[in-house]
Formats: C-alpha cells, structure tokens, sequence
C-alpha cells in the first residue's frame, strides 16, 4: 500500500486500479506512480490490515463521504490493523464515537507498507447506499440539541479560500428571512450533523462542509452558489442521492459556466437576488 490507499501487487509492479481511488490522476497503466522514481522500501505490518484511506482524504469531504464508510466496514473484516488518515480532530471525534479499537496506521504523502494480510473494503460508489449508511451510523450516535433552527447559512468567511466577497449584504438579507448563520469549523462533529439533520432549507457557497448534506432529510431544500468558473456538480449528485430538493445560483453575466480545477481558490460574488428567489 502506497500513499494515501494506492493498492500495489506484491512486486510493486502494477496497480489495482480498482481498489485504488486517486482522486484527479489516471488510474491504470497511466497511473502516475508507475513513473515515480523515489519510491520507498515498504515498512513490513504484521496481521491482518485494512486498507480504508483515500485519496485527499485529509480534508473533510472526501473523508466523510468515502473513507468514513469505508471504515464503518472494518469490524467485518477483523483487521488487527487500519491504514487510514488520522490527522484531524474531527476524525478522532467520529472514530470515538465508533468505538473503533484496530491499530491505526496514519498515512503520509509517501508512506509505503508491505502487509502480511491485507484486507480492502471496497470503494464506495456514490448513491442512496452510501447515503443509508452514514446515516445510519448517525443515527447510532447520540446527536446534542441544537438551537440553530430550521433554516441555515453555512459561511466561509473563516476560510482561507473562496470566501464571498458580499458576504455581510448576504448575511442581512438572510437574516431577515430567519436564517442562522454557522461556521461549521467551531461546532463538533455531532453538532453538525444535527444542525443538517433538523434542517428545512440550507444556503451555502461551494465549500467541504456541504458534504454534511448527506444527513439531511429528504426534502430540505438547498441553494448551493458557485464562482462561475468553479461550478462542482458533486452536492447536486449528493442531493440527487439524498432526495433533497437542490437549487443553485451563479453571478449574473455572460460568462458560461465551468469547472476548471485550477480556479478552485477564487473568491465568490453572491447573486442575492437570485439565492433569494431560489427560497420562494
């Protein structure tokens, strides 16, 4: 196992491409791994080790959404051993709340093991599974009472990018339609899931937190906005899976929308008039 859960044969020779997910790299024989040249010598891990990282799975979306189920899948394989991202509170949070006992085994950029066994859940597909599961893993959790309402903001403005550059002008007029603003960085893990869970209708800018969507009822209704040049469709195919009724706005213009990767950092100008008549 190489990096963040990229599945070598024991000579290292090839990839399993589909056991590997490496988010926004070729997979197979054009996987950028088979040109490396500083590979490491494999640390040898004794027992029974379960493969459950990903790919960018140090930041909260792709954590939530694909290592997370992954995990909840270990105590069915009866590893000794887990090979996953560690690093960040809020994991530690949820694996307490798991009761998870393996050995965890962090990952690194460059961390290359040799496993006596290796066991791999398998990779999650999007859709209605993936959403059942994690929910019903919440649902196993004890959620904390919450005052946040119905109706939420979800800002960036703590964020270090695509923050929204009329976020004030935005934050009024939603205010006066009974919206509570949240920084979902300053609330536990569970306290986010139940501000989603009670929710009705959820305003938000592109941004990690909206992987939260995934415990929403069916039906609540969410605005998501875009910079033009930045616009994921991947809440949208989240709510589709989740039933929630999805809408979306972008700044007006004449610039067509996109999804350029590289303008993943740029700032957000609301369209407040049209986030206010996607509430209507």
């Amino acid at each position: 196992m190489y990096g963040s859960g990229i599945v070598l044969t024991p000579d290292g020779a090839s990839i399993i491409a589909d056991l590997t997910h490496d988010f926004g790299h070729a997979t197979g024989d054009g996987h950028w791994l088979k040109s490396f040249r500083y590979i490491r010598e494999p640390v040898a891990v004794k027992g029974r080790t379960a493969v459950v990282a990903v790919n960018l799975g140090s930041g909260y979306a792709h954590w939530l959404l694909e290592e997370l189920p992954r995990m909840l899948r270990v105590n069915q394989t009866g590893a000794d051993n887990v090979i996953a991202h560690a690093g960040s509170p809020f994991i530690r949070e949820v694996w307490a709340h798991a009761g998870f006992t393996q050995r965890v085994i962090p990952v690194a950029r460059h961390s290359h093991y040799a496993c006596e066994t290796l066991l791999l859940p398998a990779l999650i597909i999007p859709g209605a599974q993936q959403v059942a599961s994690l929910n019903a893993f919440a649902r196993s959790c004890e959620l904390p009472r919450t005052a946040f309402g119905e109706n939420l903001y979800i800002t960036r403005e703590s964020a270090a990018r695509r923050r929204v550059t009329n976020e004030d002008e935005l934050g009024s007029a939603l205010a006066a339609r009974g919206f509570t603003k949240l920084r979902l960085e300053s609330l536990t893990w569970v306290e986010q899931v139940a501000a989603f869970s009670r929710a009705k209708v959820i305003v938000a800018p592109h941004g990690a937190g909206l992987a939260n969507l995934v415990f929403c009822q069916p039906g609540t209704r969410v605005v998501e906005f875009f910079h033009p040049a930045y616009a994921n469709t991947c809440y949208a195919n989240l709510c589709r899976h989740a039933r929630l009724d999805y809408r979306s706005t972008l700044p007006r213009g004449e610039v067509p929308p996109v999804y350029d990767r590289s303008a993943g950092r740029l700032d957000i100008v609301a369209d407040i008039a049209g986030i206010l008549s996607a509430l209507d």
